[in-house]
């Protein structure tokens, strides 16, 4: 089965594409949540909203919306398929208002896909993983699972090394190209060869 990396940027080259790049008003404090899989119970506002960047007004909205915060952020048609496909995998699905970049309602349509908790499935030498000192990750030079780990891997996913990383398994990522989803770039990692 081949597995691929969600990119939550999407197109940074079509300038008419909405761009946000802050937390949801409220969860300031707390926005690496949904950035490393987190659970955000009574943490997330119960009126959630998030702007677009003056410079990315969103001319027109996508099934993606790019940000850069590592977040998730998806339209609830999009939503709903993952959702679908996420059956007994532990992930919120978080509303919010999206708001344009003079503050004005754009959309109620947009959820943050917060997958809990992370997964062990790269293979840390062939993905060049570097430790600090402490053994903590400090860098991943590219993301090459470990096919003895993926056999039983959930469709949506965090590798344990760095958790700011979707990825999707083929039959969830089949499932969105079906659909057309727009903005929407998934990147086939390789495996590292068996042993």
């Amino acid at each position: 089965m081949q597995f691929f990396q969600l990119d939550t940027l999407g197109n940074v080259n079509d300038s008419e594409l909405g761009l946000s790049d802050g937390a949801p008003e409220g969860m300031e404090l707390h926005s690496y949540c949904m950035a490393f899989g987190d659970s955000t119970h009574l943490l997330y506002p119960a009126e959630a909203k998030i702007s677009l960047r003056e410079d990315r007004p969103g001319i027109k909205l996508s099934s993606l919306l790019g940000n850069t915060n590592s977040y998730l952020i998806v339209h609830s048609t999009m939503k709903d398929v993952i959702e679908a496909h996420c059956q007994g995998i532990e992930v919120e699905f978080l509303p919010f208002d999206l708001h344009d970049h003079r503050k004005r309602l754009y959309s109620r349509d947009y959820f943050i896909i917060n997958p809990l908790g992370t997964h062990d499935c790269l293979d840390p030498v062939a993905s060049g993983v570097q430790r600090g000192p402490e053994g903590s990750v400090i860098h991943v030079e590219s993301y090459t699972l470990d096919p003895r780990k993926a056999t039983h891997l959930p469709r949506l996913l965090r590798p344990n090394e760095d958790p700011s990383v979707y990825i999707v398994s083929e039959e969830l990522a089949s499932a969105l190209r079906d659909k057309g989803f727009t903005n929407v770039q998934l990147n086939p990692l390789p495996f590292s060869p068996g042993s």
